[in-house]
């Protein structure tokens, strides 16, 4: 939709609604029922009790536990200035999880399937002028059929929000599917314009080589219902949105509209302009466009989007990224910011945005779901990179009606998402079942096959849909390699990969423990029977996982539980991290650690816990993500007196800027005390990646040591750091002495 601002013509329709929940043996008589013209009849409401609901909201987040039908009715009074003589007035919804149908003043108006999808209705003859209104919608957000291997076999492309290890039960549990996110979660307004509306404007960002001079390719869609063509004028603009700068001139075209929809495309020049970078790289500039629309003596219609001027590319033969025709690596994130995306606001959204540019993070991976519109705009305006995920996530039915309306749906994620700069890349299925054969050890029913005719439909149905962007048809096991929580030690990240884009890594952590009473009660913050357990696992923690693969000890104390999983999560993410940092470009160009934040109250791969508390792998992956990095090369943490302990060094820049003569300095300390210290000057190049030299030491005194490497610039400034502890214990021999 384009971008909407509360103006005379916006009519809000948030706030009270009432809602009834209708019982399972209601659900399976006809309430309503079809009838010719694609129409559907109301049921008798006259015997209900309403209940009280705010609007938008999941429902579950106003203290309703609910699925499947919950009827929805707000009535309301419109000013008669939105519904003079010739206005077309719409109803629009941003946004119901998961299907609805909408009737007003007993009026059916259609339905709409799809949680992320804003919707709208032509309402202009429906509405009453003097009286009030009743708008009555059926709210549909079903349950997987609980059959055997359901989870396999989804019906409703929801992604995480329907089947997950992250969400309320987990993944693998009987109760994976409470806590329902369905509901009207989204405003809800009319709109109203004269003769006309404008229903979307798509700006396609085109550079020429050295981004000298850029088009603005626009194509706006009109909705047109009156009998008659007619001449209208569209009046165009650019304008700088945020930074200093001339309005554009303005670009006046003539056109003739003919009843029903009409699409126009024009071609906006712009010299010298200013584009979209990055944040580490330079500023997010942006540009709003505006459109006016008139006939020869009034307005009729008007609207505003924002945008960028920004090229981003995936060059498959070299593997690498361009931003702007500059070569970029990725340091990434996934993200779920919310198992109810009701519960954001846009200032929730800055506040991860803000604490994601603190992390030294450039790239954010929407992950298995679309999020909320002002994440994206949040992403715009701070130079946030992000690649987007499609909501099917694992296992779905094999049928024509499926892959017709994931197709369906992809095309409007695309249209829905398609002005924002930040995003670069879609991603159509995480983990599908022909690519994860770890399947075979959850599903009886596993087939190595199924879904790969829908990938192949979805990628084929969405691949020339938005040409200006990257299109990955799915994201692969082999892309997520999780070692040290799935399988082998952390230690095998340090081994030379063959994939380009690492799109999930890391471990879980449990968070602090005055977040865990916030979770658990006090009898069931120390686990130690059946029953506690099988509450931690609906909190997504994994014992398997945790206990025998990663092998972190439980301790003895909640204290030391707590800082166990907490230390273990901080190692692998940086030890990940740095390891494919230090493959840059051979061949890895972009990594993205798995999970930014928690999105419900739960233990799980979140480096900050659901109440935005950091854990301390968050400042583990700060470190490791700085764009300019000391990495220290390390395989182990313990050595026995009288070993050498040798430290490789490498200097990774992904700043787009050289730093010659850089002052560079090795310190060793034991018991806070420097032992040897050591500085040499060396020329950093842009955008590089170079194995310094090796730091050996032969430590004389048993305990816990301190590398630290510190980069300065050649007028001393502070650059960056890094560092490394580890441990010399007794030889074996001293050990048998005593």
């Amino acid at each position: 939709m384009p971008d909407m601002g509360e103006s005379s013509n916006h009519f809000s329709l948030n706030g009270t609604w009432r809602i009834w929940p209708e019982t399972i043996e209601q659900q399976n008589r006809p309430s309503h029922v079809a009838a010719t013209n694609n129409t559907k009849v109301l049921p008798d409401f006259s015997n209900i009790t309403w209940q009280d609901i705010y609007v938008p909201a999941n429902w579950y987040l106003q203290g309703h536990d609910l699925h499947d039908v919950v009827w929805y009715q707000r009535i309301f009074e419109v000013p008669q200035s939105l519904i003079n003589e010739n206005n077309v007035v719409k109803l629009v919804f941003e946004g119901i999880d998961y299907e609805a149908d909408v009737w007003l003043n007993g009026h059916y108006l259609g339905s709409h399937q799809g949680y992320f999808e804003p919707f709208d209705f032509r309402v202009n003859q429906l509405l009453n002028r003097d009286s009030s209104n009743i708008l009555t919608v059926r709210v549909n957000s079903p349950l997987e059929e609980q059959d055997q291997d359901w989870s396999l076999h989804k019906r409703f492309i929801k992604g995480i929000f329907a089947h997950h290890d992250t969400r309320p039960g987990g993944a693998w549990t009987k109760r994976g599917q409470e806590k329902n996110t369905g509901g009207i979660w989204a405003p809800v307004y009319l709109q109203s314009s004269n003769t006309l509306a404008i229903d979307n404007i798509q700006v396609t960002p085109k550079l020429n080589h050295d981004g000298s001079h850029a088009t603005a390719d626009v194509v706006v869609e009109l909705d047109y219902q009156d009998t008659e063509s007619q001449e209208i004028t569209l009046d165009f603009q650019l304008v700088p949105e945020n930074f200093l700068g001339d309005a554009g001139e303005h670009v006046r075209i003539q056109q003739r509209i003919h009843p029903d929809n009409n699409s126009f495309r024009i071609h906006l020049e712009q010299n010298s302009p200013k584009l979209w970078w990055s944040w580490e790289h330079g500023d997010p500039n942006l540009y709003r466009l505006k459109l006016k629309i008139t006939d020869s003596t009034q307005l009729l219609d008007q609207h505003e989007t924002v945008f960028g001027f920004r090229s981003v590319e995936w060059d498959h033969k070299q593997q690498i990224w361009k931003l702007n025709n500059k070569r970029l690596f990725l340091r990434g994130t996934n993200y779920i910011a919310s198992q109810w995306l009701s519960e954001m606001t846009a200032d929730k959204y800055l506040f991860d945005i803000g604490l994601m540019k603190k992390a030294n993070i450039n790239a954010v991976r929407v992950h298995a779901h679309i999020t909320g519109q002002e994440f994206y705009e949040g992403c715009d305006r701070n130079g946030l990179l992000v690649w987007q995920d499609f909501p099917l996530q694992w296992g779905y039915v094999d049928d024509s009606r499926f892959r017709e309306e994931a197709i369906r749906q992809g095309k409007a994620m695309i249209q829905t998402l398609y002005n924002h700069p930040s995003i670069f890349a879609w991603s159509l299925h995480n983990e599908p079942p022909w690519d994860a054969d770890w399947m075979q050890y959850k599903y009886k029913t596993y087939d190595p096959q199924q879904n790969y005719q829908l990938d192949q439909a979805l990628f084929n149905g969405l691949k020339g849909y938005d040409p200006s962007r990257y299109l990955h048809q799915a994201s692969l096991t082999s892309e997520h390699p999780w070692w040290g929580w799935y399988s082998n030690t952390f230690e095998k990240y340090a081994e030379p990969t063959e994939e380009p884009l690492i799109t999930e890594f890391g471990a879980q952590a449990l968070p602090d423990i005055n977040v865990l009473r916030r979770i658990f009660s006090e009898d069931e913050l120390w686990p130690d029977n059946k029953s506690d357990w099988a509450k931690w696992e609906y909190h997504n923690f994994q014992q398997h996982e945790t206990f025998n693969l990663a092998q972190v000890p439980m301790g003895k104390t909640l204290n030391e539980f707590v800082n166990n999983t907490q230390q273990y999560q901080a190692v692998v993410n940086q030890f990940a991290s740095e390891a494919y940092r230090r493959q840059k470009y051979q061949p890895v160009s972009g990594i993205f650690q798995f999970m930014f934040t928690e999105n419900w109250p739960s233990i799980n791969w979140g480096i900050v816990d659901y109440w935005r508390t950091p854990k301390p792998a968050f400042e583990a992956l700060r470190r490791a993500y700085q764009p300019l990095l000391p990495s220290i090369e390390w395989t182990q943490q313990r050595w026995h007196l009288g070993e050498k302990v040798n430290l490789p060094v490498w200097l990774i820049n992904d700043l787009w800027e050289d730093f010659p003569n850089a002052q560079i300095t090795f310190s060793l300390s034991h018991q806070n005390k420097v032992i040897d210290s050591r500085q040499f000057t060396h020329n950093i190049p842009a955008d590089s990646r170079q194995r310094l030299s090796v730091a050996n030491y032969a430590p004389t005194q048993l305990g816990e040591y301190e590398f630290i490497v510190t980069l300065r610039d050649h007028h001393g400034d502070f650059l960056a750091d890094n560092l490394f502890l580890f441990q010399i214990d007794p030889t074996a021999a001293s050990n048998t002495d005593r």
